[in-house]
């Protein structure tokens, strides 16, 4: 083949190459920045959450609770129930093993929010606990959020 015709082919192939490494790259840095999930979470007992990626240092969780007794929304001066539930963040390490970051109570009534910090990037959930005494416990607003 002549320079000529081979110049033709390499050229707009190192382009192409070019182009895909470029797009590759900026979907990867928007992956990776997109740390924010948002859900809803209801619970009566017990609740592990789902496995979410988190590739930044710091990890928060953050929720407007409400408690229902069947109907009936509680408040928190007029109930004898807790005023709290336990929410536990939990690294997934190999396969069906996961080890337990740490743990922080928020009030069942209002707005709360936990903190973890230095995690680290990988593989998290969150599990929810309260007392099983027939509360459900009601946020419509989860915000799960990496950052560093």
């Amino acid at each position: 083949m002549s320079k000529k015709i081979i110049g033709k082919f390499i050229a707009p192939m190192v382009l192409a190459i070019v182009c895909l490494l470029s797009v590759s790259f900026s979907v990867y840095a928007a992956k990776k920045s997109q740390n924010n999930y948002t859900s809803t979470l209801a619970f009566q007992g017990e609740y592990a959450g789902a496995t979410r990626h988190f590739s930044h240092q710091h990890i928060s969780f953050s929720a407007t609770a409400s408690s229902y007794l069947g109907k009936n929304k509680l408040s928190k001066k007029n109930t004898n129930y807790s005023d709290t539930y336990k929410v536990s963040l939990y690294r997934k390490t190999w396969l069906w093993f996961s080890e337990r970051v740490g743990s922080k109570s928020l009030s069942r009534y209002s707005y709360g929010k936990s903190v973890w910090t230095n995690v680290g990037s990988g593989d998290y959930y969150f599990y929810f606990e309260k007392a099983r005494d027939g509360v459900n416990v009601i946020s419509p607003d989860v915000v799960m959020k990496g950052y560093d």
